[in-house]
């Protein structure tokens, strides 16, 4: 069994089942940088997800459909006979082996493909959650632009540095398409981590999709 990923005074507490360890180190990665969630717990099989949902009393669920020891559309609806207050997420690699109609008889609030962008996972999870009445702080809690990093200042080049480096360039490969040293794009990333309260790369590029640097899709 997985350790918590994270753990926070206040938030909702997700649960995140998917057999492959990168699927689910990158939607912790993701999850790390939502300020509503509070806890995140990691699970490799349905029945491990089934077992950690209940012990934890999780307000949200994100899983895989295809598993072992226990198939996702169980799991979902095992889950969802145990509460009809949990948001539960399913997501696929291959679609077309689960029709949404079926995931969504079995229990889950929404169905997206892995090749969604993560913001789309967060928004789906967000809606989920609202409608099962525990409204995130962004939708009524309170989750302030200041928090989630639309807020802060920017200058136009540190606009610039931002969109580079959540679109995946290298800090060398940034330099050189603003034609700019390394060393200035390196004094810019940490101005942009300072101006917006994190160190982590993973929670610049979110910031990024929700000023509309980049897409979200």
């Amino acid at each position: 069994m997985f350790a918590t990923a994270i753990s926070r005074a206040a938030g909702f507490t997700l649960v995140i089942a998917d057999d492959h360890p990168m699927v689910l180190d990158s939607l912790r990665l993701l999850f790390e940088c939502v300020p509503w969630i509070g806890r995140v717990e990691l699970c490799r099989d349905g029945l491990e997800l089934w077992e950690r949902a209940r012990a934890v009393a999780a307000d949200a669920v994100i899983t895989d459909l295809s598993m072992p020891r226990l198939d996702g559309l169980s799991s979902i609806r095992r889950l969802r006979r145990h509460s009809a207050d949990m948001a539960i997420i399913a997501i696929s690699g291959a679609e077309h082996w689960f029709p949404e109609s079926e995931v969504r008889e079995a229990g889950a609030d929404a169905y997206l493909s892995k090749h969604r962008a993560g913001e789309d996972i967060v928004a789906a999870l967000a809606a989920a959650l609202g409608q099962h009445g525990r409204g995130t702080p962004r939708t009524g809690g309170g989750h302030s632009a200041a928090e989630d990093g639309t807020a802060a200042e920017l200058s136009e080049r540190e606009r610039e540095v931002l969109k580079l480096l959540a679109e995946g360039y290298s800090l060398d490969e940034a330099a050189a398409t603003l034609n700019i040293s390394s060393a200035t794009i390196r004094k810019h990333r940490e101005h942009l981590f300072e101006k917006l309260g994190t160190s982590n790369t993973a929670k610049l590029t979110l910031i990024a999709v929700r000023r509309g640097l980049v897409e979200g899709d």
